[in-house]
């Protein structure tokens, strides 16, 4: 292996999830050792992993002492259970815990997960949208959006510092094993009594598999070091083009695991409007207009950037991808 591409000592933080687990997987295949810190307990044969929290600053310090390369994909993620607190003390305060351990121990190179989010200001439709797009004017009103477009713009600024090199992957939406938040929450539509479409289907939203979301971060981190163009960048990662409408993607899912296809719409504009009243009344319900908005609207985005800069290609066809993931919700059904 070409020394300036050897990863050393890595730390996953956020090992547990979707997105950390494969990360980790693909790491210890690779033959490195692997550190995992997670709030949640979890079995990986050939890591190390540490229970604790990120915005723990002693337990930060403690996990990085001999790490060469740290993934930071922890947060807080959209929850309507969630508090304002709550955000800003994972997504900012606990990602600053990292950037400094970084900088106390050394660490060489530092990937952030960030997420598509931070350039969605809301009703714009994206069509195949790349990294020229700016972060909105103004600041967005969902706390998730808000505290992740400030870690992303802080984690960028930490690159060239003490000898830190940075980059921020932004995976639109991920899907896999582990998933607890995208194809997690259609399944429990789908077992409602609410069981209904949002928008008319036209529009549009592109997946990335957690497998290939995860060869993506692993890619990106061998290419921070002097010679490379990724240190101080962001990049989409996405896969199999063209991207579908929502529904049309998470179709073939619901009939492979026997739940019910919604067959009634509500038109957008409506679906808006109510959902403006709900976010009022029932603000604890997944019925929002951050919800209403990445189902009717289009969010589509490229990976081009990443193809050029550090030759991301999706590892995992979208059929196997499809397959992996039908299996493991079906053992969760069992």
């Amino acid at each position: 292996m070409n020394a300036k591409n050897n990863l050393g000592n890595c730390l996953v933080i956020g090992g547990a999830g979707m997105l950390g687990y494969e990360i980790v997987q693909q790491l210890l295949d690779e033959g490195y050792y692997v550190r995992v810190l997670d709030i949640n307990p979890v079995e990986i044969d050939g890591a190390e992993v540490i229970v604790g929290d990120i915005t723990n600053k002693e337990t930060i310090d403690k996990v990085c002492k001999d790490i060469d390369t740290v993934f930071q994909t922890a947060a807080a993620v959209w929850n309507p259970d969630l508090t304002k607190e709550i955000y800003d003390k994972v997504n900012i305060v606990g990602n600053r815990n990292v950037v400094e351990a970084c900088f106390n121990h050394g660490i060489s190179r530092l990937v952030y997960t960030s997420t598509l989010d931070v350039v969605v200001d809301g009703k714009i439709p994206i069509i195949y949208g790349d990294e020229s797009l700016p972060y909105p004017k103004k600041t967005p009103k969902d706390h998730y959006s808000r505290t992740k477009i400030v870690a992303e713009k802080e984690t960028i600024a930490a690159n060239g510092v003490n000898g830190l090199l940075t980059c921020a992957l932004r995976p639109v939406g991920m899907y896999g094993p582990r998933d607890k938040y995208h194809i997690a929450n259609i399944i429990e539509v789908a077992k409602s009594k609410n069981n209904i479409k949002l928008g008319d289907g036209s529009a549009c939203f592109s997946h990335v598999y957690s497998e290939n979301a995860a060869h993506a971060h692993i890619l990106a981190a061998k290419h921070l070091h002097a010679e490379s163009p990724v240190p101080g960048e962001c990049y989409f990662i996405a896969d199999h083009q063209p991207a579908d409408n929502l529904f049309t993607f998470m179709e073939p899912f619901l009939k492979a695991l026997d739940l019910p296809v919604p067959t009634k719409t509500i038109p957008y504009k409506l679906a808006y409007f109510l959902s403006f009243f709900a976010e009022i009344f029932a603000p604890k319900s997944n019925f929002n207009r951050f919800a209403v908005v990445q189902t009717c609207v289009d969010h589509t985005f490229v990976s081009d950037k990443a193809e050029r800069d550090f030759g991301y290609k999706p590892i995992v066809s979208k059929k196997e991808a499809f397959n992996k993931t039908v299996e493991w919700f079906r053992k969760q059904q069992n």
